[in-house]
């Protein structure tokens, strides 16, 4: 979908102070609201998100309104009302791709704890991460990102089926969603966003806590680049030694990384957490095979195969292993896993450094317009919300200058 192009990059220096370029964005990011209250009501919440100090309740939200019926208006708005929010996403992210020279998209899980259990896809899950449960609303954000800045573009609720089956009708949650895993949310998140045709750029994400099966299955399938951070028990088949050269075995990733520190190189980057911030990791690749996708290959040229394998079929998907050690450990510390055979290890160590770009951004920007702030029943209203506040943070984050 195209919109307007806004050179806000040279406009905005502090969108809470100037009102006209904050009209100037909403009006063409929600160009597509069939009615002009509707326009009038989501620039109004937009502001209320970038002015509004604290929790961005409907009573915070509409303070800025000087109208004491203002924050119910707001509630019908987000909750009850009929405009589409994937279209204006899909504008977002039409402008942030043209605007931002985005470097990949980045995924990223959201998880909000909360104490009870009526706000939309709350339920107690197990959280790897924390190694508890915790009673939460999880979801995936896809964020465009670069060295310099990062905003999100989409979101994805999961919804387990037993919640679902529950509270469909009291959350006015849409026949066509059927519940969907942590991992189906990731994956819908990205392939939603691919249909808008923007340009696409690799899938980053951190999976050590995610099964990669779907996620590499779906990538693949849609013909998109990845680049995964995987665990370190992770089991991969690659070109094992001996005298047949066809031979292939199973080890898990860190073990196949510890053969290959005899030819770690060091890899300069900057830190996209601290602008400014050069450092130096110990970088080494491996090629490697997926099981799970036998005879598959990846888009775009491949690396060489291991010697021996043109005479005989591909034992999986070819794939890239990357490892990386900080120059004073012994062991690895990161390990990522991507279908850019052909890709250098140097870009790749780069491009998985965006996730900082990205971690730094949601804590900066995100929380403060509000994004964890829904406190409503409604899937629809959730879902409005997590947009609106998406364009607030890409204008906080175009008045800061990052783009430019």
């Amino acid at each position: 979908m195209m919109v307007p192009t806004l050179d806000v990059r040279e406009e905005v220096t502090a969108a809470r102070s100037d009102p006209d370029t904050v009209s100037r964005f909403c009006a063409a990011l929600l160009a597509s609201l069939p009615r002009a209250d509707q326009r009038r009501k989501g620039e109004l919440y937009v502001r209320g998100l970038l002015t509004a100090s604290g929790r961005k309740t409907m009573r915070n939200l509409a303070a800025i309104a000087d109208d004491p019926a203002a924050a119910q208006s707001m509630h019908h708005f987000i909750s009850c009302s009929t405009w589409d929010w994937e279209t204006v996403r899909a504008a977002l992210a039409g402008h942030l791709d043209r605007t931002l020279s985005p470097r990949a998209w980045v995924v990223r899980s959201m998880l909000v704890p909360k104490t009870g259990r009526h706000s939309v896809g709350v339920e107690r899950r197990y959280v790897p991460a924390l190694g508890e449960t915790v009673n939460s609303q999880q979801s995936y954000g896809l964020w465009l990102a670069s060295e310099t800045v990062a905003a999100p573009i989409n979101w994805q609720l999961s919804i387990g089926k037993g919640w679902l089956q529950d509270n469909r009708a009291r959350a006015s949650v849409p026949a066509d969603e059927d519940g969907t895993t942590s991992d189906g949310a990731a994956v819908q998140a990205v392939l939603k966003a691919a249909a808008w045709g923007i340009g696409p750029r690799p899938v980053v994400m951190d999976a050590r806590h995610s099964a990669l099966p779907p996620l590499i299955e779906a990538f693949t399938t849609a013909g998109l680049p990845f680049l995964l951070r995987i665990n370190s028990g992770c089991t991969l088949l690659a070109a094992g030694p001996g005298p047949r050269e066809n031979r292939v075995a199973a080890a898990s990733a860190e073990h196949l990384l510890s053969l290959t520190r005899a030819q770690r190189r060091p890899v300069e980057w900057i830190d996209p957490a601290s602008p400014g911030a050069r450092r130096t990791s110990l970088v080494a690749p491996l090629q490697v095979y997926w099981p799970g996708l036998s005879g598959s290959r990846p888009p775009g040229p491949s690396a060489p195969a291991p010697p021996g394998a043109a005479r005989a079929a591909a034992p999986g998907l070819p794939l890239t292993l990357l490892g990386k050690w900080q120059t004073y450990e012994r062991g690895v510390r990161q390990m990522w896993l991507t279908n850019m055979t052909d890709a250098g290890y140097g870009p790749l160590l780069r491009l998985s450094k965006l996730t900082r770009r990205v971690e730094t951004d949601f804590s900066q920007v995100s929380l403060d317009v509000g994004i964890q702030d829904f406190e409503g029943r409604s899937y629809q209203g959730w879902h409005r919300h997590v947009t609106l506040a998406s364009v607030a943070h890409a204008l906080r984050t175009l008045e800061g200058g990052a783009a430019g």
